[in-house]
């Protein structure tokens, strides 16, 4: 891959050791991918943040790196806890110590202590065309389908360096010719919210890390969307998605394989994540959900079960501020979600949930077990 002169010195420590390092990765990534250059970038978003995910030697590596500094705007992924009420999650003091010693870490460099898988809920929006390296599954997949930015799918320490130094590799998501539908799915029936989780997660296992396109859907809003993305990258590696009519790019290639889409592929879905019938938190806002979301869950709540809603920061400071009769029953979290946060340890076994994404890794990350179910029926359960 072609280094300019300034990159080059980079790369030989001119700047320091650590962006040295991070050149490196960026060059080395670039080489593997067939890369012709770097390209500038606006904004990144680095996963790899909760203590459960990284442990001692994740922090260990931030600790190494928190003496040089961002030049691009950057947020962080979820950590393992609220960072100001990991007391009332139950979080054990030695995690929280450690976890924050991460977040230190980063802070120190300059990236915001804004921890959400969707930042484009808290303010950071990127314009269709813009390059960007973002890195949770869902913050990517909604990032190039929805917004129309352009990213891969970034690892942690990638991000990082893109951080440090500004720019990213230029293939993948970030070439044109790249962004065109490589299998279609057919759906000829309409899709309630949970459907577009579940519509999700089906293509994915598929589609794997292709590009599919959707024909049938008549209309979606912005939440269904969100949702249909992180099933999909939950379950395949899908860091992009088109559906006619709706998303801001809609191409194919030729004579692509199309498949149709039925009632009973979504409903083995719920079977298969359907492993318990007594669970001890509801849960909601994976992907963060958006002040629209929380406040949807806040008018037509009916049950009295502990209902947790995982969100930014910057959302939950506003619901706090905005909407004032919130049931003793709802727990809002900000900087964390229930699969990064260190659920067996604070005492839960089953989860209840209306989000493929959190079935998916409570199963498979954290090991517990799960319900799945649609948003109302949650909120109505007895």
């Amino acid at each position: 891959m072609y280094l300019t002169k300034e990159e080059e010195r980079i790369l030989d420590g001119e700047l320091g050791n650590i962006k040295a390092k991070a050149m490196r990765i960026l060059a080395t990534l670039g080489d593997i991918f067939n890369a012709d250059k770097l390209i500038p970038i606006q904004s990144t978003q680095i996963s790899g943040i909760s203590y459960k995910t990284i442990g001692d030697a994740g922090m260990n590596f931030l600790k190494d790196w928190s003496d040089a500094s961002v030049v691009v705007e950057s947020r962080m992924n979820p950590a393992g806890m609220d960072l100001e009420n990991w007391k009332q999650m139950g979080v054990p003091k030695e995690f929280a110590k450690k976890q924050l010693r991460i977040v230190n870490a980063l802070t120190s460099m300059g990236v915001k202590k804004s921890c959400t898988c969707a930042p484009y809920e808290a303010g950071l929006v990127p314009e269709r065309g813009t390059h960007i390296a973002w890195s949770e599954s869902s913050a990517v997949s909604f990032a190039n389908s929805v917004l129309g930015a352009m990213t891969n799918r970034e690892g942690g320490p990638s991000a990082l360096s893109a951080s440090l130094i500004g720019k990213t590799p230029n293939y993948g998501y970030h070439l044109v010719e790249n962004r065109l539908g490589e299998i279609k799915f057919k759906v000829n029936f309409d899709l309630n919210d949970l459907d577009f989780s579940l519509l999700g997660y089906h293509i994915g296992k598929i589609a794997q890390n292709r590009i599919p396109v959707i024909e049938g859907i008549k209309k979606a809003n912005r939440e269904q969307l969100k949702s249909l993305g992180a099933g999909a990258a939950a379950s395949g590696g899908v860091g992009m998605f088109m559906v006619k009519h709706i998303t801001s790019e809609y191409s194919e290639r030729d004579n692509i394989e199309v498949l149709n889409v039925h009632q009973s592929d979504l409903e083995n879905i719920v079977n298969q994540f359907a492993n318990c019938s007594s669970y001890d938190v509801i849960a909601f806002g994976c992907p963060h959900s958006s002040f629209k979301e929380i406040k949807q869950i806040i008018d037509n709540v009916k049950t009295t079960k502990e209902i947790w809603i995982c969100t930014a920061r910057e959302i939950k400071e506003r619901a706090l501020k905005e909407l004032k009769l919130i049931p003793k029953n709802i727990k809002i979290l900000a900087d964390t979600c229930m699969v990064v946060a260190p659920v067996k340890e604070i005492g839960i076994d089953c989860i209840a949930t209306n989000s493929t994404k959190c079935a998916h890794y409570s199963q498979n990350l954290s090991r517990i077990k799960t319900l799945l179910k649609s948003k109302e029926d949650l909120l109505n359960e007895t």
